[in-house]
This record gives C-alpha cells, sequence and structure tokens, in this order.
C-alpha cells in the first residue's frame, strides 16, 4: 500500500517510514518497471500480480502519467515508489492532487544497498555505460538501474558495480517480449541476477534475454 504523498527530501513516493524501513530490512524485494509509454493496462497488470509481494518500486521513465494512474490500485502498490523522469515525460506532474516533482535521477537505500536509477537518456547509453557508473559510484551507489533502450539485461561491471534495464513493459525491441523485473536484495551480500517476467495477465512466466546490443 502506498500513501502516494512524495518525500521532498528524497523525492521518493511514501512515508519516511516506509522508507526507512526499507533501507534497514534484511532482504528486500524491489519491483523495477520502464518505458510504460501510455500502456496503463500494461503497468496495472504487473502492479497486480507482483506490487503486494514487493517492499519497493522503482520506475525509470517514460509512463508518468500511467503512474499516476496507480492510485487507483493503491493496495498494490509497493509502500515505496522510486519514478524518474524519461525523454518523454514532464518534470513535474499531479498526482492525487498534489504536483509531484518527477526528478532526471534518484536513488534509494534497501536492505542496506544504495540504488542509484535514470532513465538514461542524458548519459550518451549507445555509447556505454560509464558515464551513469560514475555518477552512482561518486554518490555511494553499488547499482544503476535505467531504462530508454527498451532492452532488458543485467550484468555485474567493473567496480564492482550492478547495472539493471527492466526492458520495456509496452513497447520492447530486439525481438523481446514486454517484461520487468524483480530484484532482491540482501544486507552485507552482492547483488544476485535479476529475474525478468513477461507481462502475461495471469501467468508468471520468466524471459531470459541473450547478448545484449544496445
Amino acid at each position: 500500500m502506498n500513501t502516494f504523498k512524495q518525500n521532498y527530501l528524497t523525492n521518493l513516493i511514501g512515508t519516511q517510514e516506509a522508507v526507512d524501513s526499507l533501507a534497514n530490512m534484511e532482504k528486500a524485494r524491489l519491483l523495477v518497471v520502464s518505458d510504460s509509454h501510455g500502456n496503463f493496462n500494461s503497468l496495472k497488470t504487473i502492479v497486480q500480480e507482483f506490487g503486494s509481494e514487493c517492499d519497493g518500486m522503482i520506475f525509470c521513465g517514460d509512463g508518468i502519467e500511467d503512474i499516476a494512474r496507480l492510485v487507483e490500485i493503491a493496495e498494490s502498490v509497493p509502500p515505496v515508489l522510486g519514478v524518474v523522469e524519461g525523454n518523454n515525460d514532464p518534470d513535474t506532474y499531479p498526482i492525487n492532487d498534489e504536483c509531484i516533482k518527477v526528478p532526471l535521477s534518484c536513488s534509494l537505500i534497501a536492505a542496506g544497498h544504495n540504488v542509484f536509477f535514470t532513465h538514461g537518456h542524458r548519459y550518451s547509453l549507445y555509447e556505454g555505460l560509464d558515464g551513469m557508473k560514475e555518477v552512482a559510484s561518486n554518490i555511494g551507489c553499488d547499482a544503476v538501474l535505467f531504462g530508454h533502450t527498451h532492452v532488458c539485461f543485467s550484468a555485474l561491471t567493473s567496480g564492482n558495480i550492478f547495472v539493471l534495464n527492466p526492458g520495456s513493459c509496452s513497447r520492447p525491441r530486439q525481438g523481446q517480449p514486454s517484461v520487468f523485473a524483480i530484484l532482491e536484495v540482501e544486507k552485507g551480500k552482492g547483488y544476485n541476477d535479476a529475474v525478468f517476467y513477461q507481462v502475461v495477465p495471469g501467468e508468471r512466466k520468466t524471459f531470459v534475454p541473450e547478448l545484449v546490443i544496445f
């Protein structure tokens, strides 16, 4: 259940109690979604199926209007929600009579892990991930989550920084299906690989991406 009230110190959506609880958990489960591009039904399917089982949710941009409509199913939305601005999103948006800020990048702490997330369009993604990784490392983050390419993958990279793109839940590319990711983290331990799921109502159908070239 999410209150859909923004914490203006962190830009996260949810109570300070929920944010602190997520940070201090021994294990946490994050729902990671991106690039819905107006397909609210796809986002709704994901959140209704998986949201109540997760401790936090990260949306990596391009679909803030769909995120705003999640108030209709607030009981299924994880208690901490992080949202960033995609290249097709505004930097503010009304949710529940409140104008929330939609930052270009953000971070949250889950089970002791500091997670940086952004859409990625400002970081020359198609030339590599070094720009995002450098920003994340400079603010003490050990993971980078991003969208924009519409191609899912995850990897542990140089500098021991975990990177994850959940793909697009609406407009996939490179022959991939519409997908999203579940990322489980544990305090004091490294990252396990994310699990990708296809957007199929009533089914839990996983997807294993092939080598990604973007």
